[in-house]
């Protein structure tokens, strides 16, 4: 018997001004559990989240072992670090306690794309029987050409994204995870050698991911670069504003609505 239906696991650091809203729209569209590595370990970051830990939607890990190692700091594209680690962690714990399982960051929210406001409705029509997981596309979204947070709920004062997807994000079935040990991505995961679950759905897919990439200039430009990958200059930012705000999308406005007032 599986203890969460649908759960995220993700890394925090120094995302206090925006976990409150990621756990609250979550929550709000069906998701059941958090598994958060707390990279920050602080008074303010275990005081937002006990009130979570306490209704048990919540488990908190602290994360701060591997500060000034060589798994903290930006590092190369495929190449462990503590998010990996983190992931790795929860994977080899947890997946007997989940039937799905997302890593997901928390400047990603999971959109359901049907009329229904609820993520488990899509997910439901799946057979975790037959199902090994879910390729999840991604779509980035820009600054609205704010230049300083603007305040208010993320999925309401960024409503400028990309034309397409640009990327994806797996979701696992919990039964066919493996420790992800050597797993270095945090976009997709590794399954059993015995599992015999062929099917990796990719169409028809019900939900999308919608990265708020860039948020405003201010934010951007203040963000932890976690690959060496990512360069936070001039050019980078032209480049990311004139993909990431080609087409307005107000289809979260209907969620930011719903969310709790702070």
């Amino acid at each position: 018997m599986k203890t969460h239906f649908l759960a995220l696991v993700t890394n925090s650091k120094n995302e206090h001004a925006y976990l409150r809203e990621w756990l609250d729209y979550h929550r709000l569209v069906g998701v059941d559990h958090f598994f958060i590595y707390d990279q920050d370990d602080t008074a303010a970051s275990r005081d937002l989240l006990a009130p979570y830990e306490k209704q048990g939607v919540v488990t908190r890990y602290p994360w701060t072992q591997y500060d000034g190692t060589r798994f903290d700091g930006p590092t190369r594209f495929y190449q462990c670090n503590k998010n990996h680690l983190a992931f790795a962690h929860c994977a080899a714990n947890h997946r007997h306690e989940v039937q799905w399982l997302m890593k997901i960051d928390v400047d990603e929210f999971l959109q359901p794309l049907h009329d229904d406001a609820d993520l488990t409705v899509w997910l439901r029509t799946l057979d975790p029987k037959r199902v090994k997981g879910c390729r999840i596309p991604r779509i980035d979204f820009g600054s609205n050409g704010h230049l300083t947070p603007p305040g208010g709920p993320v999925i309401a004062a960024f409503t400028q994204r990309e034309a397409a997807p640009s990327n994806h994000k797996d979701l696992a079935n919990g039964d066919c995870l493996s420790t992800n040990r050597y797993c270095f991505s945090s976009h997709w995961w590794r399954h059993r050698l015995g599992c015999q679950l062929r099917t990796l759905v990719t169409t028809g897919l019900g939900w999308r991911v919608n990265h708020y990439y860039t948020k405003s200039r201010e934010e951007f430009f203040a963000r932890q670069n976690v690959c060496r990958g990512r360069f936070l200059t001039e050019e980078r930012w032209r480049e990311v504003e004139a993909r990431c705000n080609a087409v307005t999308d107000e289809s979260m406005l209907r969620f930011a609505a719903q969310l709790p007032r702070a």
